[in-house]
C-alpha cells in the first residue's frame, strides 16, 4: 500500500515537471517598433516606480534598443526602437512640459529616471523566428464608447499604487483614423488578451493624457505633467500600425 502511494506521487510529480518544462520553453517573441527614442524613453521610464530594463543588440546592420512589457498567449511582446546605444543608461526627464531623453554613461542626477541598458551579444536562434502558429494570432480588440472609459482602464491600477498602463497610438490599417489603446488581461487564468481602444481623427501632437476622477471634465492631451490633482498617462506612438491589433476603423 505504501509502495503504491509512493509510485502515484512520483508519477504525479513527474507529469508536473513535464508540464512545467513545456510552459517554460523558449518562444520567439513579437517585435513592435515605436516611432523614436523619445517615445521609447517615455515607455521605459515615465511614471514607472522602477524603470524597465532596456536591452541593446544588433539585428543585421541595425542597432536596436528593446524592452518587454507584455505576453500574448505566453509569447513575449517586445517594443523596440532603432537607435545606437553609446552609453550605459537611458536618462529620462520631464520638466515643465519639456521632455528630455538621452543615453548617458552614469547615473548622477537624482531628478532623472534611468533605465539600465543591458548589452546582449547573442540570443538563441529561435529568438529571431516568427512565433509558431502566430499567423492569425492577435489581441482581441474591444472598442470603448468613449475616451474617458479608455483612460479609466489605463489608470485603474494606480488605485493600488501601481504604474498606469501606457496608451499606444498608431494609424488604423483600414481608414484614416488613429487608434489609441492598451492591452490588458483581466484574469491570469484567461487565455485571451484584450486590447481596449478608442478611435481619434488625427495623430495627437502630445506625449501624455491628463485626467481627473474628481472633476467633471473630459481627459485632455498635454505635455505638461506638473499640475496637481490630475492623473497622467503616457502616450507611446508606434512607427506604423500595431501588428497584433486588427480593427476596422
Amino acid at each position: 500500500m505504501q509502495l503504491w502511494t509512493t509510485q502515484t506521487l512520483y508519477s504525479y510529480d513527474f507529469n508536473n515537471v513535464i508540464l512545467e518544462r513545456r510552459a517554460l520553453q523558449i518562444k520567439s517573441p513579437f517585435f513592435i517598433e515605436v516611432s523614436n527614442i523619445q517615445d521609447f524613453g517615455r515607455l521605459v521610464c515615465a511614471f514607472e516606480r522602477t524603470p524597465l530594463l532596456t536591452f541593446s543588440f544588433k539585428s543585421g546592420k541595425d542597432d536596436l534598443l528593446a524592452t518587454q512589457i507584455d505576453f500574448l498567449n505566453n509569447i513575449p511582446v517586445i517594443y523596440f526602437v532603432r537607435h545606437p546605444c553609446g552609453g550605459q543608461y537611458i536618462a529620462y526627464r520631464n520638466n515643465s512640459g519639456i521632455e528630455n531623453v538621452s543615453i548617458v554613461e552614469n547615473m548622477q542626477n537624482p531628478s532623472v529616471l534611468y533605465s539600465p541598458i543591458i548589452s546582449v551579444e547573442k540570443f538563441p536562434t529561435i529568438f529571431w523566428r516568427r512565433p509558431k502558429g502566430a499567423k492569425n494570432m492577435n489581441y482581441a480588440p474591444i472598442k470603448l464608447s468613449n475616451f474617458q472609459s479608455l483612460v479609466k482602464i489605463a489608470s485603474y491600477k494606480m488605485i493600488y499604487e501601481e504604474s498606469p498602463l501606457p496608451l499606444f497610438v498608431f494609424k488604423s490599417t483600414k481608414k484614416s483614423n488613429y487608434i489609441v489603446g492598451t492591452a490588458l488581461n483581466m484574469a491570469e487564468s484567461d487565455g485571451v488578451s484584450y486590447f481596449y481602444y478608442a478611435a481619434i481623427p488625427e495623430n495627437p501632437n502630445y506625449s501624455f493624457i491628463r485626467y481627473s476622477s474628481l472633476k467633471s471634465e473630459d481627459p485632455t492631451f498635454t505635455n505638461n505633467i506638473g499640475e496637481h490633482g490630475y492623473i497622467y498617462i503616457k502616450l507611446i506612438k508606434l512607427l506604423g500600425s500595431h501588428p497584433l491589433v486588427k480593427v476596422d476603423e
